[in-house]
């Protein structure tokens, strides 16, 4: 596989401080705002360099330069504290350019983005909706494999309170069941995924909030309710279904998800597409499907 063809008149740089002549011309202040917090955590990710001990910072931007303009960029971070596995989001593409089209310059982004990270960098995730074609063949291109699709809920209208059954309880993640809910989550998913995203006792923490917690009976976690940190603007709540389930279910989930949506506006809900008993469940508690989305993996 060639990974170094690219067009001579596009640079592509990490994003720093020495390109704030740049951003000068930018129209769009959130791009203005957003792009100089990440020049200033790539430059100073460059200094760390001479300051030994310390560990080199994997929050990347990457930017595509044509004629003095910023075009493109895109945005990598690690999702596991271990920082074997990194997220690269979907390209950007902010002005266009009569040099060079959306599909190489979303190409030449992602590898110039696993190019910069390659360093101790053993799996890499990419979430394209399941119609963006040009992501998904450019993610394809350069070695990334379909692993699953995941659906993308948005609240309707709102519901009741229901009235519960006793035997189900509901629990927020603290230090005393942190350790049960990463088990649950391990057992819960593929010995391929378990071993990608490599997750420990410090990535739950990151991920929890008040909105975050599980469903159990005396016999353990039913389901799980996790945030997930794979997107920069949205707040998306991934639920995690065990292997046990009834109709009682779906009444305290409803409440447990009205609560969250009382605390957290503007929330969406992740599930897999797979599981359809889930899905279900959303549905009757008037959910309704925003998008489908392909996760990409690259195994090094």
């Amino acid at each position: 596989m060639n990974l170094n063809l690219e067009k001579k008149d596009i640079l592509y740089e990490e994003l720093h401080l020495r390109h704030l002549n740049l951003l000068v011309d930018l129209k769009n202040n959130n791009f203005y705002n957003w792009f100089f917090k990440m020049a200033l955590i790539n430059t100073f990710d460059d200094l760390k360099i001479f300051i030994s001990d310390l560990e080199k910072n994997r929050y990347k931007c990457i930017i595509a330069i044509e004629n003095k303009r910023i075009i493109g960029y895109v945005y990598t971070y690690p999702i596991n504290n271990k920082k074997t596995c990194l997220i690269i989001n979907n390209p950007q593409i902010i002005n266009e350019s009569k040099n060079i089209s959306k599909r190489e310059l979303t190409l030449n982004l992602i590898k110039n983005s696993i190019n910069k990270n390659n360093s101790n960098t053993s799996n890499w995730f990419i979430s394209s909706e399941i119609n963006d074609n040009v992501l998904i063949s450019c993610s394809r291109e350069l070695g990334f494999q379909p692993l699953q699709e995941t659906i993308l809920w948005e609240k309707q209208t709102s519901n009741n309170d229901l009235k519960c059954n006793n035997n189900y309880y509901y629990e927020e993640i603290k230090k005393t069941n942190i350790k049960e809910f990463l088990s649950f989550i391990r057992s819960n998913e593929s010995i391929f995924i378990r071993n990608l995203l490599d997750l420990d006792y410090t990535d739950i923490y990151k991920r929890s909030d008040k909105g975050c917690g599980m469903i159990k009976n005396n016999e353990g976690i039913i389901l799980g309710i996790l945030k997930d940190i794979s997107y920069q603007n949205k707040k998306v709540y991934s639920l995690i279904k065990g292997e046990l389930w009834d109709s009682e279910l779906k009444n305290i989930l409803n409440n447990v998800l009205q609560n969250l949506l009382r605390k957290r506006k503007n929330i969406v809900i992740k599930s897999y597409s797979h599981d359809e008993k889930l899905n279900n469940c959303l549905t009757d508690l008037n959910f309704i499907e925003v998008r489908k989305e392909l996760i990409l993996v690259r195994n090094t």
